[in-house]
């Protein structure tokens, strides 16, 4: 695991280096959002619904339905900031209510020709994380597990141990919560929300060391953080989209996760029962959050 911590520790220095100027710069709360390409407005002819009453219970509603049922989850994370460029990927199927799932994640440098990109196998089970390196250079593959509630994030806007949960306890805490408009996601219809996220939900489960170094200048700049995050809700209520960036201008960061296959069951393979147990401060890395 080691070996890719190394790859991006740098980015998230320099981040802080500009907290201070960059944070408080804001962007265009117009902007298109994060992810928002992927998907196709719906035609200038087709009448718009009424907007939302109450955007941020909309969302948050959504939120509460997302956590009662399963999904496939397929995103994309991406790590700009000194000169790097990385993407993380993260795919796989989450049973949000029972707590399990399996997820493949990997790390690469975007838009790289040559190289292989990183990988790392995890299995939820409840309150349990089993994760490996399967092509770990030092030859060491075996699994370890870890605690899930103990693992935490140590870079800006990244799950702990890519947990998808974090994810939507981070969208249920957004801000200033507007309805954008109706949008197509894949042919689906949906409704656009965006909102601000604040200093609170991008430190949500932080390391220490992290934290103090990011808590003072996040929060210094309140409201005006140019940090969003994007819902993307079907007429039934379920999350189709979300989309989470930071503009911190030397540095950014860009989440995209589609949520699709709802109510679909999950199963796990056979858990590793040998797995070595680990500090969940020992996953680190950005593949790790």
């Amino acid at each position: 695991m080691r070996r890719s911590a190394r790859l991006i520790s740098i980015s998230g220095i320099s981040a802080l280096a500009v907290l201070g100027t960059a944070c408080s710069a804001g962007t265009d709360s117009t902007a298109p959002a994060s992810g928002g390409r992927a998907g196709q407005t719906s035609s200038a002819g087709t009448p718009s619904p009424a907007p939302t009453a109450d955007p941020a219970a909309a969302v948050r509603a959504a939120v509460e339905a997302a956590g009662k049922t399963t999904a496939r989850i397929d995103e994309a994370i991406r790590l700009v900031g000194s000169g790097q460029d990385f993407t993380i990927t993260v795919k796989g199927a989450f049973d949000m209510k029972a707590d399990k799932g399996t997820l493949k994640a990997a790390l690469s440098q975007t838009g790289a020709r040559t190289g292989k990109a990183v990988p790392l196998d995890e299995i939820f089970d409840g309150d349990t994380v089993y994760v490996r390196m399967p092509t770990e250079r030092s030859g060491d593959t075996a699994w370890r597990s870890t605690a899930r509630d103990k693992a935490e994030a140590h870079y800006l806007m990244r799950a702990p141990l890519n947990d998808p949960e974090h994810v939507l306890r981070q969208v249920a805490m957004a801000h200033q919560v507007t309805e954008v408009g109706p949008q197509k996601i894949d042919g689906v219809a949906t409704t656009h929300y965006r909102g601000g996220l604040n200093a609170d939900a991008l430190l949500l489960r932080m390391a220490r060391e992290r934290r103090a170094l990011m808590e003072g200048p996040l929060k210094a700049a309140g409201d005006n953080l140019a940090a969003f995050a994007d819902v993307w809700v079907t007429e039934d209520g379920r999350i189709a989209r979300i989309g989470l960036s930071c503009d911190l201008g030397a540095a950014k960061v860009e989440t995209t996760m589609n949520l699709t296959a709802h109510g679909r069951t999950v199963k796990l393979p056979p858990l590793p029962r040998r797995a070595q147990p680990a500090a969940p401060g020992s996953i680190g890395g950005p593949l790790g959050g």
